[in-house]
């Protein structure tokens, strides 16, 4: 059931999870979260946790998917299953409150577990985009070297970051597959030599 806005969706969730989970107490205030494009590394804000979402990829794992089956037994085109990749970065005036974000960001991420479908429909005004039974696992994900210090080269002043993956999340077809009865009969007409 998860259909196009099914990304904007998954955005949001990870977004509003680490916003509501936020210690202010701790931290002597709200935290600032916010969703970041490339474009706004340029001039990133002072104090705050950015989530950009820097990847999308087919799941390696489930590509050639059947047709899709709702419940009133209607069939539908295969989902796409693809794989959300984000980038999470603490900003901070001081190394050392930049290093406590982290840790608290890291472990935050670590005790969020699978999202399931009602957290995944609580951050969005629209509430029927994922199915009850759907869910996403997140995971940390670990860019190589080479990719670090690409990322390095193309974000000056980047701060410690993590990478995490969002997997499977199937993207659903509205287009409805047709079908017609069995064919049981065939009938030939002979054609006429002039």
């Amino acid at each position: 059931m998860a259909n196009y806005r099914a990304i904007a969706a998954a955005s949001a969730t990870l977004l509003g999870l680490l916003r509501d989970r936020f210690p202010a107490g701790d931290f002597g205030g709200p935290l600032s979260v916010e969703l970041y494009q490339a474009k706004d590394f340029v001039s990133p804000m002072k104090e705050g946790l950015a989530i950009c979402l820097w990847r999308v990829a087919p799941n390696i794992s489930r590509r050639a998917l059947g047709p899709r089956t709702d419940i009133h037994g209607r069939r539908f085109k295969p989902s796409l299953p693809i794989d959300l990749f984000y980038l999470l970065v603490p900003f901070a005036d001081d190394a050392e409150r930049q290093q406590r974000l982290l840790g608290w960001m890291l472990r935050a991420m670590h005790e969020l577990g699978p999202l399931v479908a009602s957290q995944l429909n609580h951050f969005l005004a629209e509430s029927d985009i994922f199915a009850e039974a759907e869910s996403l696992d997140m995971v940390n994900d670990p860019l190589s070297i080479a990719d670090q210090l690409t990322l390095w080269d193309r974000i000056k002043h980047m701060p410690p970051s993590a990478t995490y993956a969002m997997r499977m999340l199937l993207l659903d077809s509205d287009e409805r597959l047709d079908e017609y009865p069995i064919v049981t009969e065939r009938e030939l007409d002979m054609g006429v030599l002039q």
